[in-house]
């Protein structure tokens, strides 16, 4: 019997992870919740391989850099970092993802293919011809569609300011500035806009959460869609 595959998207700041963290804690306690017996995996795009490594040394890498660089030069960096984005996706499928589901398992990952067509989609404009369409059709032919994707879904102006406020508490801010900062809320506004048109373009696969609450509200309301998801997809 093959699994479930669930992803979370959204933009940073949504939350997600953290709703995943507690989901995850709560299971591995043994708290009696809607959908406690089944099996689970959770994953996350960008992986602890290999690429995923070699993704987030070039983020890094990327917001130390100056701005205005050339036009060929972001070009090409901004080609690499899809490829590599796409390549670590395909390890992720084969050694991950696809074991899990023969196996039967709720898969749940943070982070997919959508979240390359929503970021890349919007920091290839200008690069490449309608680059969110472009990008989906480089991920159809081999990467697998989710059986259901929460989207969670807050104003970019508050995601910005819960990344600044964690970066603070973990002494890794790369927001302190504010020109950075509503550089980055413009920029996340438009990746928001790209898991819009998706979430509405695949409305029977997406369910969209408002994660402009508290984090014990999304909380609840993902756990209450989760076992919702669960129950319409069980397989006979």
């Amino acid at each position: 019997m093959r699994g479930i595959l669930i992803t979370f998207e959204g933009i940073d700041g949504s939350g997600k992870s953290t709703v995943i963290a507690e989901i995850a804690r709560k299971l591995a306690e043994g708290e009696r919740l809607p959908f406690r017996g089944k099996h689970f995996l959770f994953t996350a795009e960008p992986t602890e391989g290999e690429e995923g490594h070699l993704i987030r040394e070039k983020l890094k890498r990327d917001s130390q850099t100056t701005r205005g660089q050339a036009s060929r030069t972001r070009k090409a960096e901004q080609l690499e970092e899809l490829f590599l984005f796409m390549a670590d996706h395909a390890h992720h499928l084969e050694e991950t993802v696809l074991p899990a589901l023969e196996q039967g398992m709720v898969v749940i990952s943070d982070r997919y293919s959508d979240s390359r067509v929503a970021y890349q989609g919007a920091t290839l404009q200008g690069i490449v011809p309608h680059p969110l369409e472009w990008v989906r059709e480089l991920h159809r032919p081999w990467s697998i569609v989710p059986d259901k994707t929460i989207l969670f879904s807050i104003d970019p102006a508050l995601a910005v300011e819960r990344c600044l406020s964690r970066s603070e508490e973990t002494g890794t801010s790369q927001m302190s500035k504010d020109p950075e900062k509503f550089e980055r809320e413009e920029f996340l506004k438009e990746v928001a806009e790209n898991f819009d048109r998706m979430a509405k373009g695949e409305p029977e696969r997406f369910v969209t959460i408002d994660a402009n609450c508290a984090k014990a509200e999304i909380l609840e309301e993902t756990m209450r869609v989760l076992a919702e998801l669960l129950s319409e997809t069980e397989r006979p």
